[in-house]
């Protein structure tokens, strides 16, 4: 075979599978919107609509009528606050475990790593009453405190990683023209460390705009829970409504979208910088 033809041949198969992937990854979503604006009858329908059927927002209506935007404006408020707090502390700490040697340091870093590994639901229970004895249960705050043991861990370690591919030469440099300590980290490494800030605030604020089960305990009040315990009241014991499930979930996706697309670029640079060492 010549090696023309077995370029062709390669590159045929590789766009096959580039487009088969396509179609794998897409159909969820395609799936969601269509179920989404189907009537009931056409949900349930056998043999199954697929592209012909009368469009439909009744579901989406149906949300808004249970007060949907509420528990969004919570989510957006408890994801922000999450994002926020995360990385305003894990960021010292990443620094002080890429830049010095101190006592301890080791089994802390492992400590830190340990703990990431452990499941949530071990510590449900005494952060409930931690929250409950110090009076901010059932407040945006106190599930925001609840998020931030399982979302630092994350952001010390992926921030440590980025700080130790950030030359040490350019802190140097800096100190010798006459900067202080908090002037070079704000003007030099600051400003390098956004894509490593940007990476994490993403993840905390996903990993808070989709955990339920902190949620449902913590936010006992109706008028303080996020979407995630919203669209929980669509799944039955017995049946799933899937319309408004399906169209909760469609307005759900929208500010991760909308934050990842924002902050692609430092997101991706992110994740690239912290494979590279000095």
């Amino acid at each position: 075979m010549k090696r023309s033809t077995k370029k062709k041949v390669k590159k045929s198969i590789t766009y096959s599978l580039l487009i088969f992937l396509s179609v794998v990854i897409a159909f969820p979503f395609v799936w969601l919107i269509l179920t989404a604006i189907k009537t009931y009858p056409d949900i349930y329908a056998y043999p199954i609509k697929y592209f012909i059927f009368e469009p439909t927002r009744e579901h989406f209506d149906k949300i808004a009528d249970m007060n949907f935007w509420s528990y969004f404006k919570n989510s957006v408020i408890v994801g922000t606050g999450t994002m926020f707090f995360s990385i305003l502390i894990g960021l010292f700490p990443a620094y002080a475990f890429a830049r010095y040697e101190f006592r301890f340091k080791r089994p802390l870093l492992t400590g830190v790593m340990v703990f990431q590994m452990l499941p949530v639901v071990v510590f449900l229970l005494p952060i409930f009453k931690t929250l409950n004895n110090i009076g901010i249960l059932n407040t945006y705050f106190g599930l925001i405190l609840s998020y931030l043991p399982f979302t630092t861990p994350i952001s010390i370690m992926f921030m440590r990683t980025f700080f130790l591919s950030i030359p040490k030469s350019l802190e140097e440099a800096a100190r010798i023209d006459g900067c202080t300590f908090g002037q070079a980290f704000r003007k030099v490494i600051l400003p390098i460390t956004l894509p490593g800030i940007a990476a994490v605030g993403v993840y905390a604020f996903l990993f808070s705009w989709s955990e339920l089960m902190y949620s449902m305990s913590i936010l006992t009040s109706k008028a303080k829970q996020t979407i995630p315990t919203f669209l929980q009241l669509f799944v039955g014991q017995y049946q799933t409504r899937w319309g408004p499930l399906f169209a909760g979930s469609i307005l759900a996706t929208i500010p991760p979208l909308i934050i990842f697309m924002i902050l692609q670029k430092f997101f991706i640079a992110g994740l690239v910088s912290g494979s590279v060492k000095e």
